[in-house]
């Protein structure tokens, strides 16, 4: 499979849990006045569209029973996504969305594999990874397309409204944001262990390098993440409390989607690079491989989740955004 080829499979799957998130969880409903709601339901058939290419693209590839089921995934996620734009529904978006991520898990299900605990312990922790970025990329890329669109349009006739909608948007997204990076750094630190041995492995090995450059775009990420949530959405929820309507509804609706095009690029970028992670650096460096999956293992990523669930803990704003 090509590199192109997997990028948009990628997508195929990212940007319908993208739109469901969106419409079911982050925006306001469209019944009761929603207006990025509205916007993000019109991107479902375009998404539909690429969705649709990426089972053709793999249609002449199914030839197990793991490709066929995540054919069929595909299918129904491009029909859900057609529903989605003729019907505004919560519950279709939610349906959507877990179409879409249960697809992308099929190929890292423990039951296609003979039963090892170290085996299912690798297959659930990558099938989280990419669940983490999946949400993630998807709700970035949804978000700076339709940001971008509104802010080109220049057509909110209601900047309140409009500034209320996109307020809570981004407020729940943080959150979903760094639920996500949270699981996306203890599933990654096991898995970039497993498969990097020492430091000097980052650099000397092919694999390695394509792993650090990840790692630098990762960190990016996070640290916009941090700057929307220390930085912007403080200073929305100070504007909004001191009733100065023009200075929040600039940094929500126009700076923020700004920002986050950005942050989509980035994604989008990881996208690419994870398909040049073939193979193992400890392979390439000639070392044996990682010890099993074992109690000590278990313990220590315990461990690293409490310590990764404080740290983004104390990274959220004190300061709550007002309904």
């Amino acid at each position: 499979m090509d590199i192109g080829t997997e990028v948009m499979q990628r997508l195929a799957l990212s940007v319908p849990v993208g739109i469901g998130v969106t419409v079911a969880v982050l925006a306001v409903p469209q019944e009761r006045g929603g207006l990025v709601a509205k916007r993000v339901r019109a991107l479902a058939l375009p998404a539909a569209v690429l969705v649709f290419v990426a089972a053709l693209l793999s249609l002449s590839a199914a030839d197990t029973g793991a490709a066929k089921v995540e054919l069929i995934g595909l299918v129904l996620t491009g029909l859900g996504l057609v529903l989605l734009w003729t019907r505004a529904s919560r519950p279709l978006a939610a349906q959507v969305a877990g179409i879409a991520a249960v697809t992308a898990f099929v190929p890292n299900a423990p039951v296609t594999k003979p039963f090892s605990l170290d085996s299912v312990a690798h297959d659930l922790l990558t099938a989280a990874h990419v669940l983490g970025m999946q949400i993630w990329t998807g709700g970035l890329t949804v978000l700076a397309v339709v940001g971008l669109v509104g802010r080109l349009r220049g057509d909110e006739s209601d900047a309140v409204r409009a500034t209320d909608d996109w307020t809570q948007i981004w407020q729940r997204f943080t959150l979903v944001a760094l639920c996500s990076v949270g699981v996306m750094i203890v599933s990654g630190t096991w898995l970039a262990w497993t498969h990097v041995g020492t430091v000097g492995q980052l650099f000397t090995t092919t694999y390695g390098r394509h792993l650090a450059v990840k790692l630098v775009l990762v960190a990016l990420l996070v640290l916009a993440g941090a700057y929307n949530s220390r930085v912007l959405l403080p200073k929305i929820a100070t504007a909004r409390r001191h009733d100065d309507h023009r200075c929040a509804f600039r940094l929500a609706v126009e700076h923020f989607p700004a920002v986050v095009l950005g942050e989509a690029v980035l994604a989008v970028a990881i996208l690419v690079l994870v398909t040049f992670l073939h193979g193992s650096a400890r392979a390439q460096a000639g070392w044996p491989a990682a010890r099993a999956f074992d109690l000590t293992v278990l313990g220590t990523g315990v461990a690293l989740t409490v310590v990764v669930a404080m740290a983004l803990r104390a990274g959220r704003p004190r300061e709550k955004v007002p309904e």
